[in-house]
């Protein structure tokens, strides 16, 4: 394979409000394994930091909606070297999750999310905190496996609260047949370029399966985790504080389409109140939880990314460029 060279860490990971900026899959994504890939492969984002690793691609012949259509083996052989690796972690990450739980709470799909996006920010944390060491410009394969295939149930959870699916506005149970025939109906399954997932049916089966039993075959939670970060509570509270952040932003942009396509006050846009269900949820998830409303859309964003920075031991910021508030809400308005 060609020798690949990388920065130590790409742009996204020296800004300092990269969390609401980039967000954490696309600032992830960019990153290179242990291999030598970047963890995204082909929809590895910011677009300016793909580097268009050449890979060995082949037909698909699965029976869904991603049959005749390329799929990446080069990154498939390594993730599937890894996947019993990337099922302790899911494992150890669900666990986590629900020990915060009341124990007679039926867990729903914004748990599933919530372990899908912290499973992400394992990967972030690493990078961001100041407190973990030792610190590796590149991400373990079992790491990134796991990335790599959480980031199809998170990919899932998002196409259901952009359209505000009822399940994902009920936080109702889903099993994985449900997750996996919505991510097929929808082309969840399809990335931009065209190309396609590429696991099996029956280990995307086994993956989704395995993310709503938790742990059951995994080693102890607090062990595997204490391999990866160096503080799981710190770490699950950063993971918190960014699926609220993400929350706090989506809502602010659902009412402001739904405010461009003439929907009135008495009438909001439904999107826009499950993300507001969703992002009181998890903060009654956190220790340290921010207001659920603080003034103006910008200083609200301030206060969330100064959160998150101080959970990471970095330094605050005064503001959020304009520009990014721009680039992130994606529909023209100044972000007063």
């Amino acid at each position: 394979m060609k020798k690949v060279l990388w920065p130590i860490l790409p742009k996204p990971w020296g800004t300092a409000d990269m969390e609401f900026h980039y967000g954490l899959w696309n600032g992830v994504s960019s990153l290179f394994s242990q291999s030598g890939r970047q963890l995204g492969e082909e929809n590895a984002r910011p677009f300016i930091l793909n580097h268009h690793i050449p890979a060995q691609m082949i037909v698909c012949k699965y029976k869904d909606s991603r049959e005749g259509r390329k799929i990446n083996m080069s990154a498939l052989r390594i993730a599937m070297q890894n996947f019993d690796a990337a099922l302790d972690i899911t494992g150890a990450v669900h666990a986590h999750h629900l020990a915060q739980l009341p124990p007679a709470h039926v867990p729903g799909i914004w748990d599933l999310h919530i372990i899908a996006r912290s499973s992400i920010a394992l990967i972030a944390y690493q990078k961001r905190c100041t407190r973990h060491k030792p610190f590796q410009s590149t991400v373990s394969d079992a790491l990134t496996s796991q990335y790599q295939f959480i980031s199809g149930v998170f990919m899932i959870c998002r196409h259901m609260l952009e359209h505000n699916h009822p399940a994902i506005e009920q936080n109702s149970p889903i099993s994985a047949e449900a997750l996996y025939n919505y991510a097929d109906r929808h082309d969840i399954f399809i990335s931009f370029n065209g190309a396609a997932c590429a696991g099996s049916i029956k280990k995307i089966h086994e993956f989704l399966d395995f993310c709503n039993a938790g742990n059951a075959l995994s080693a102890p939670a607090a062990h595997t985790l204490s391999r990866l970060v160096d503080d799981p509570d710190n770490w699950y509270q950063y993971g918190l504080a960014t699926v609220e952040l993400d929350c706090f932003v989506e809502n602010e942009r659902s009412q402001r389409l739904a405010a461009r396509r003439g929907i009135g006050q008495s009438d909001p846009d439904r999107s826009a109140q499950t993300y507001a269900a969703l992002g009181g949820y998890v903060r009654g998830l956190m220790d340290r939880p921010v207001p659920a409303a603080s003034g103006s859309f910008r200083h609200g964003a301030l206060i969330r990314q100064n959160h998150i920075l101080e959970q990471l031991g970095r330094p605050v910021v005064k503001s959020i460029p304009r520009s990014h508030i721009r680039a992130r809400l994606g529909c023209g308005q100044d972000g007063r």
